[in-house]
């Protein structure tokens, strides 16, 4: 073969492989499902069967509503959903845990979100992540939640909600930050936005309700009236969005960050230590959206009475944030956690009388109820990012001396993820 025949021959191959790439790359395209307020509107009005998750924490599931199932404000969505659109078939899936935020969204996320294969995901966290917090980690879980949400083609809708103190006299929006910046995340994502802020605002300076109205039994939790508000924002936000045709993208650069591993280690899917046994969670709960058999598997226990005989769980995994995930009541046991045999210890943020942040450390993780009497989930993560790479995870019971004659440990997962 000459020369020119060879160059011929490379050029040709060059524009082959070139197309063909081109045409990997739309087929890719094609295959991935776009996350389309105008396209979940078009199944809708056609009559298919579509998934609703709405996925956050108490104010999502309804704390305080005389029936979260109907009155909660994912209750009213449902409803004006099922109402606008007499043809489809909708699945409504209840996503919610009180009092946890995007951290442990990320481990829960595959189970609980993305399983239900959904078609559309009203998110919630902006006041569970620290309404009035500007660190940067909550971002960052956020964003990956956004990421890993839209990159499955559903899209969603960023529920901005807030707590009673924060409206009347207490109304300072531009010190909201985690608004402002999950507002930037809405902009680069294309998502759609339900903001109680102004609209919870003008319900009460207008005197249309009065906050001892809408917030009677708590300044967290409203009552029925009070989450009708909160569905009116997120209608307004879904009418928007499907007016506008949003359609949801992930950018290539994320805003904050993004958490590339996330691994929940299932313990009593391994080999257990000497001293723990793979047990059933609990059956009941001091709340609901607390019942742990709903949000984990079976767990990994040991008892306080094979005190002397119970080993170390070690697991070795990879990440920067190091969270424990399972069930706790008035019996449960502490917990010492090792990070390359060295004592991680627990931190906690406290406030001050005059709003400042300050550390405080144990030696030992709490993983006992203090609530009251009865059974709930439980989550402890560390405030101090681990180093990057893999690393020696080490779990021992505090045993109490002369304590109880019943307690017990209980944890269903190592929760690691890490950039």
């Amino acid at each position: 073969m000459g020369a020119n025949s060879i160059i011929f021959a490379g050029v040709l191959s060059v524009i082959v492989f070139a197309i063909s790439s081109a045409s990997a790359r739309a087929e890719d395209a094609a295959a991935k499902p776009a996350a389309s307020f105008a396209e979940f509107d078009r199944k809708a009005q056609a009559g298919d069967a579509l998934s609703v998750v709405f996925f956050g924490g108490s104010l999502t599931y309804g704390a305080n509503a005389s029936d979260p199932l109907k009155t909660s404000y994912r209750g009213l969505m449902a409803k004006y959903l099922t109402e606008k659109y007499p043809k489809a078939h909708f699945t409504f899936h209840d996503a919610a845990i009180g009092g946890t935020g995007s951290d442990l969204g990320l481990f829960r996320l595959e189970r609980d979100v993305l399983s239900k294969k959904p078609d559309i995901v009203f998110l919630d966290f902006t006041v569970n992540d620290g309404y009035d917090q500007k660190d940067i980690e909550p971002l960052i879980n956020y964003e990956t939640l956004m990421r890993r949400i839209i990159a499955a083609g559903a899209p969603i809708e960023q529920m901005y909600f807030a707590f009673k103190w924060q409206f009347g006299n207490g109304y300072k929006l531009d010190e909201v930050y985690r608004r402002t910046d999950h507002m930037k995340l809405s902009a680069a994502y294309h998502t759609g936005q339900g903001d109680l802020y102004p609209l919870m605002q003008e319900t009460i300076t207008s005197g249309k309700k009065k906050i001892e109205e809408l917030w009677p039994f708590d300044g967290a939790h409203p009552d029925d009236c009070g989450y009708e508000v909160f569905f009116e924002a997120a209608k307004l936000g879904y009418e928007a969005a499907v007016k506008e045709g949003l359609v949801c993208s992930v950018p290539e650069k994320p805003v904050f960050g993004e958490m590339k591993t996330i691994n929940r280690i299932r313990l009593a899917d391994t080999q257990l230590p000497k001293g723990w046994t793979k047990a059933k969670t609990f059956r009941t709960s001091l709340w609901f959206d607390g019942l742990t058999s709903r949000w984990m598997g079976d767990v990994a226990m040991c008892d306080i009475k094979d005190a002397g005989n119970i080993e170390p769980i070690k697991i070795e995994a990879e990440g920067t944030l190091l969270g424990l995930f399972g069930e706790a009541n008035q019996d449960g046991m502490d917990v010492e956690v090792k990070v390359d045999g060295k004592v991680l210890p627990f931190a906690k943020k406290q406030k001050d009388k005059s709003g400042n942040v300050t550390m405080e450390y144990a030696p030992v993780w709490p993983f006992k109820m203090t609530y009251g009497q009865g059974n709930l989930f439980i989550w402890r993560k560390s405030l101090t990012a681990l180093s990057p790479g893999k690393h020696v995870i080490e779990l021992t019971p505090v045993i109490p001396e002369n304590g109880p004659k019943k307690a017990q440990l209980r944890i269903e997962s190592i929760c690691i993820a890490g950039p």
